[in-house]
């Protein structure tokens, strides 16, 4: 779900910059998304192409007009909300978090088109590294989704042209108004759609090449410093009841 590279362009000198630098400015797409794609979503499910099924983990994808947010919290990720800080983790928790998958960026998408069948249908492609903040330095997925939705529009299937997976969204009722996106003073950026908010602050020290955290993780053993480091990386989800 990430049709981006693995370095960031400096806006200013368009100099290469190392991943997770992030000296640089959101860039607005050409064009906005179809509004039947804006909003929140939340993931039902997703079939791997060996036929596994994840239903479980929390995933919820923030759409603007442009700008997106995607944060995807595995049901086996550590409850971190009492340890305060990392440096309270364990190193186990520490190796759990570098499995995580969240990323912000902005989404292209092509015209939507019905067809034969009623289904409604177009591609989006998601772009991060140089635009946003990720989690991870490599996706998991780089490459487009094929988009259908069903009914009234608030039920999506998302499909990987590989056939590496298959999701199923849900549109959260009401998540279309407001569509907000601000930079705090702080650097952080917050995004909003609806009731469901979500903050992101990028790590401080960037990662030391384009590889999965857990791959660069393994390779530091015990140095709980330099593994803090590499997920010192905040998606934060708040959601108004």
């Amino acid at each position: 779900m990430d049709s981006s590279t693995g370095e960031r362009e400096n806006v200013t000198t368009g100099a290469r910059l190392p991943v997770g630098v992030t000296r640089y400015r959101y860039r607005r797409a050409v064009d906005d998304v179809p509004e039947l794609l804006r909003g929140c979503w939340r993931r039902s499910w997703i079939r791997h192409a060996d036929g596994s099924v994840d239903d479980t983990s929390l995933v919820v994808w923030l759409q603007l007009p442009s700008l997106m947010v995607d944060v995807r919290l595995a049901a086996a990720q550590p409850d971190l909300m009492r340890r305060g800080s990392l440096e309270a983790c364990s190193l186990d928790d520490l190796h759990r978090l570098a499995a995580s998958e969240s990323s912000s960026g902005y989404t292209t998408c092509t015209p939507i088109v019905a067809g034969a069948d009623g289904v409604r249908r177009a591609t989006a492609e998601w772009f991060t590294r140089g635009h946003g903040v990720a989690f991870q330095p490599v996706s998991a997925y780089p490459e487009p989704g094929l988009l259908e939705w069903h009914e009234d529009g608030t039920v999506m299937v998302e499909r990987a042209p590989s056939g590496a997976y298959t999701e199923e969204w849900h549109l959260l009722p009401g998540s279309r108004d407001p569509l907000l996106h601000r930079l705090l003073d702080d650097g952080r950026h917050w995004y909003r759609t609806g009731d469901v908010a979500v903050l992101v602050r990028d790590r401080p020290q960037p990662v030391p090449r384009a590889a999965r955290l857990d791959e660069l993780v393994a390779e530091l053993g015990d140095d709980r410093q330099a593994i803090g480091a590499l997920v010192d990386c905040e998606f934060s989800v708040v959601e108004r009841r």
